[in-house]
């Protein structure tokens, strides 16, 4: 096949060619995405229910619909959280569930469990969740005229309200790259009645007068027909309140005087029960979340965005539009720099092609086939949809570590055979003949490593489907270029330097000489071979080693990633009302605004449809940071940690990163374990002390302070039924006058043109007992038939109750529990005895286990099992290459001794083994045995040629020694790069290249020493027999 290649020359030229020109088109419309597009099998009912209270929610609604949820299939977790007035069930599917059918299943579920719940309850909603669904940028819009922690003008902030809902919402969401904008900052409008009361009472009215009075003028009772002659005309009989005016100036009767309810009432639009705010850079602000649709392009969305922007910022020039957390940029950088990493590490490996071959040609010629295997593998890409992604691009960097040494060893092989003397076509010919048996085993030994990769279950194995697709596309396709187009390229170059003489043929023989490599390996060989034993049982202890080293390195499952942002949650664990906690969070704000660029924050309770990670309450905030360099981020840890403990003692916070796509996928910030505890007997709330005291002798037992659960003190109000008989006080009428007294009570709705506004009636605002003390409920006395308005205070009728309850109730498939959760835990077994020995001589609580640390455990046992299917599967090729049983083995020794010392290296640096230290360990091996495979397989040739086993290991060593060293030293420069550059991308590949580095030094000498040796002392009787 070679030989009928390199006479036809053109022909192949010209296949490559168009080859590459496919690839080229298909290069730039591929999608660029910060990850691969996974759809995390997550699906979220949000619960929700006006004026309800956690234990009433969870009873009434969360319970019956979680028990309907219990049948869908598929489901590997059911977690449900309730808090005042909502309720979140998440529910997490085995990896590789359909999400859309179990969307509809979950949906069918919830219609059968509404039969089961209260007559005015909402449909509870469900929410699907993607890793796409995360926000590509915030999009903030502020009111230019508003000075930072100074109050808002709020009929200003209305205004920009109903534009941000109306206008920039909608035209945001037209763009096909849009997926959704999702909203929150807009208070809800509502027209609030505040009643005169001394006036109402002057003229002998009630509050249920009012209501009567406003319902009464707020009716539409319709249109008619009617026929006039020829013609015939709908009349509409109309009394509605559209405007705030149209309420106040209706007129009423009060003992035959006529009265407007101005009079008697004042009238406005004001914010409805505001529960919370959002604020960029110190002022409130309406924000947008953009969320890109999955397989558009993000390059075209950030242009989209920044023109529609720009328009609207010309257009309303009295509005900020800013944007944050925006993670365009951490793509564009991280892409450039992985592309930046690829052009400098082929640059090096150009360098040491160079340095060892000798001459520009050869570099010249694996360079040009190295392009063109990387540029036809994009089509491949194109083919089965996989984006550009930081995951693809560091597969593909790994690949063209391993894609050059196809190339290296051609030419490398090529070249021999024309130095001893062959003609040029026929040195091509059986040089590159000679390679493609063992490159295609050494080609099949390295995608075998990664294949089993994609088996791992859950997220992972979706990730690293991207990463061992780019590297066996690339393999493959640089094994084909290395087979069909470098031998022709390789003649046509050095047939035009036959004809003439110039810089293209100029021979840099002396820059590296190869005599000194040879006695560099002469000598070492030597002294491998002078101390026999010591080496063997060097590399025996090396699986000690192995093993003690996996033991004593930290495991992870992710590196950890410096960043420059950072959230910090506030749980004031106070009952503050939303303009306090605003105050408060402006003075943590004020006091970071030298040591940060950017800071936006979430007051309190927020709108967003997917905001299914964590939802705050009243009296919680959210605040995002940037510093300017990761470094200023723990100065500003420091300094928000000391605001807080010296200010609010009673708070607790907590500093995470924020959400990106890998947190996401990752979960990096579930505890480590959980202890989950339910009360012995079901049918007894917990109660609050009995919890606290339980908590403080875990703490002693364990010697770890768990995360505190967090209660709220509450007040009850309990209506005496008795006293209502006394007074003939009806029970509805309390509850009317409560409502009104505290704020909160609807009576009609204003059907205003553009939205329906409820219309509320409120009383001033007062303290509890003053309230009580001071409001009147109407009561019936019937005295000789004549029906007298008497009036009863309400302290009279009401007892008030100081209470203590759970803040969230958190429930799971056993029903509910409270779960008690442990942050950076050194030792999790012990841990887990002492807990559960500590709730055990406690009789009344029971406790089960879970967190981080059981998956984790999960994926480095699957991990095992990954490593142990890559080595069978490679024994299986080897065996079928060498046909030997024996000959695998001797590869494959030098497995262990690799991975002992590619362990003590992260150990040493202060890395942990985790998914990226690993697959760097096991791509190195993957490549390392490919140097000893070659190494083998020469030996055998000059065996099979009659030569002696000790000169044969000699000859094969000079033979592939330049080869060897090459392929090595050219994936450690492509690495290289990866060491210095600090972007996201780049440090999730550090301790991945820092494992390929160690382990491939480690690994280029125990192939060209160590393997030898084995296989001398495995076949010296065979040669001895021989002779």
């Amino acid at each position: 096949m070679v030989k009928f290649l390199i006479h036809r020359p053109i022909a192949v030229l010209m296949a490559f060619t168009a080859c590459f020109i496919v690839g080229l088109v298909t290069y730039f419309s591929l999608p660029v995405s910060l990850l691969p597009d996974i759809d995390i099998p997550q699906i979220t009912i949000q619960v929700s229910s006006e004026n309800a209270s956690a234990r009433e929610l969870e009873n009434t609604m969360v319970a019956p619909v979680r028990r309907q949820l219990m049948q869908v299939s598929g489901l590997s977790e059911l977690r449900s959280e309730t808090r005042d007035g909502s309720g979140i069930i998440r529910l997490s599917f085995e990896f590789g569930t359909n999400t859309d059918l179990a969307f509809i299943e979950v949906n069918e579920k919830i219609d059968a469990a509404m039969n089961s719940l209260p007559k005015d309850a909402v449909r509870p909603k469900a929410v699907k969740a993607s890793a796409t669904d995360i926000p590509v940028f915030y999009l903030s819009l502020t009111l230019k005229q508003d000075v930072p922690y100074a109050e808002t003008d709020d009929r200003a902030f209305m205004d920009m309200c109903e534009l941000a809902e109306n206008v920039v919402k909608r035209r945001i969401e037209q763009p096909p790259q849009v997926a959704m904008a999702d909203i929150t900052g807009v208070p809800q409008r509502m027209l609030r009645i505040v009643p005169d009361v001394d006036r109402l009472e002057a003229i002998g009215m009630g509050i249920a007068d009012l209501e009567n009075i406003l319902s009464a003028n707020n009716v539409e009772p319709g249109s008619m027909l009617v026929r006039d002659g020829y013609y015939e005309y709908n009349i509409r009989i109309a009394s509605l309140l559209r405007t705030s005016e149209d309420v106040e100036n209706i007129y009423f009767n009060a003992d035959g005087r006529i009265l407007q309810l101005k009079d008697v009432c004042s009238v406005q639009i004001v914010t409805q029960n505001e529960t919370g705010r959002s604020l960029a850079g110190g002022r409130r602000a309406v924000t947008l979340a953009i969320i890109k649709q999955s397989e558009e392009n993000m390059d075209n969305l950030k242009r989209e965005l920044k023109e529609t922007t720009d328009y609207f910022a010309s257009i309303y020039p009295d509005i900020d539009f800013s944007i944050s957390r925006n993670q365009t940029e951490l793509l564009d950088y991280t892409i450039s720099n992985l592309q930046q990493n690829f052009t400098l590490g082929f640059l090096f490996i150009f360098i040491v092609a160079v340095f060892f071959i000798g001459d520009v040609r050869s570099p010249l010629v694996i360079g040009i086939t190295m392009i063109t295997s990387v540029v036809i593998t994009f089509f491949f890409f194109y083919i089965c949809r996989i984006s550009l992604n930081v995951i693809s691009l560091s597969g593909l960097i790994l690949a063209v570590g391993m894609m050059i040494d196809n190339a290296i060893i051609v030419t490398e092989n090529v070249s021999q055979y024309w130095e001893k003397g062959y003609s040029l076509k026929r040195a091509a010919v059986a040089g590159t003949s000679e390679m493609i048996t063992p490159m295609l085993s050494s080609s099949l030994t390295t995608v075998a490593v990664f294949v089993p990769l994609v088996f791992m279950s859950g997220i992972a194995g979706a990730i690293f489907m991207d990463e061992a697709f780019s590297i066996t596309s690339g393999l493959m396709v640089s094994y084909f270029t290395g087979i069909m187009l470098l031998p022709v390229l390789y003649v046509l170059f050095y047939r035009i330097g036959i004809r003439k003489h110039n810089w293209f043929t100029a021979s840099f023989k002396n820059l590296l000489k190869n005599e000194g490599l040879v006695k560099f390996y002469d000598a070492g060989i030597d002294w491998v071979f002078a101390h026999k034993r010591l080496i063997l049982i060097g590399a025996a202890l090396s699986i000690p080693l192995f093993v003690l080293m996996f033991r004593v390195i930290g495991k992870e499952r992710m590196p950890e990633i410096d960043q420059n942002e950072l959230m910090v949650n506030v749980e004031w664990n106070e009952n503050i009302h939303i303009d306090e906690n605003h105050r408060r969070v402006n003075a943590l704000l004020r006091c970071t605004d030298s040591l940060v660029t950017e800071h936006t924050a979430y007051v309190g309770m927020q709108d967003y449809i997917l905001g299914t990670e964590k939802d705050l309450s009243a009296s919680e905030a959210e605040l995002y940071f940037k510093t300017e360099k990761p470094e200023g981020i723990n100065p500003l840890k420091a300094l928000m940690e000391k605001e807080i403990r010296t200010s609010y003692p009673e708070a607790s916070v907590t500093f995470s990163p924020p959400v990106t796509i890998f947190e996401k996928l990752f979960v990096t910030g579930d505890p480590d374990v959980v202890a989950r505890l339910q009360v012995a007997d079901r049918t007894s709330a917990p109660q609050a002390s009995d919890l606290k005291e339980l908590e403080n002798r875990i703490a002693e037992a364990t010697g770890q302070v768990p995360e505190r659960t967090a209660f709220r003190s509450q007040l009850n109000l309990v209506v005496d039924r008795d006293r209502l008989l006394v007074y003939h006080v009806n029970y509805n009428e309390v509850v009317r006058v409560l409502r009104t007294a505290f704020r909160d009570n609807t009576v009609s709705t204003l059907r205003s043109y553009q939205q329906y506004l409820p219309i509320g009636m409120a009383g001033k605002e007062k303290s509890v007992n003053r309230v009580l003390a001071e409001t009147l409920v109407e009561a019936e006395s019937r005295q000789d038939g004549s029906r007298e308005r008497t009036y009863v205070p309400l302290r009279e009728l009401v007892r008030v109750v100081p209470d203590e309850d759970l803040k969230e109730i958190t429930a799971g498939r056993n029903g509910e529990y409270i779960p008690i959760s442990f942050y950076g835990v050194e030792d999790a077994p012990t841990l887990i005895g002492q807990v559960r020995e500590t709730v055990e001589a406690d009789k009344r609580w029971d406790v089960s286990f879970g967190g981080s640390f059981f998956s984790n455990r999960k994926m480095m046992g699957e991990l095992t099992v990954i490593l142990i299917i890559s080595v069978l599967l490679m024994y299986f090729i080897l065996c079928a290459q060498f046909e030997s049983f024996l000959q695998p083995l001797i590869v494959l020794a030098e497995i262990p001794i690799d991975i002992a010392f590619g362990l003590v290296v992260l150990w040493a640096l202060g890395h942990t083994m985790n998914l990226m230290s690993a697959i760097g360990i096991i791509v190195s091996c993957g490549i390392v045995v490919n140097d000893s495979i070659l190494k083998l397989d020469s030996i055998n040739e000059l065996r099979k040629e009659g030569m002696p086993l000790v000169e044969a290991i000699h000859t094969a060593g000079h033979r592939r020694l330049r080869a060897i060293i090459m392929t090595t030293l050219t994936t450690v420069f492509a690495m290289v790069p990866l060491l210095f550059t600090s972007d996201m991308g780049s440090e999730l590949q550090r301790p991945l290249s820092i494992a390929m580095i160690g382990t491939m030094m480690v690994g280029l000498l125990v192939s060209l020493f160590v393997i030898p040796l084995i296989y001398w002392f495995i076949y010296r009787k065979h040669d001895v027999q021989k002779n």
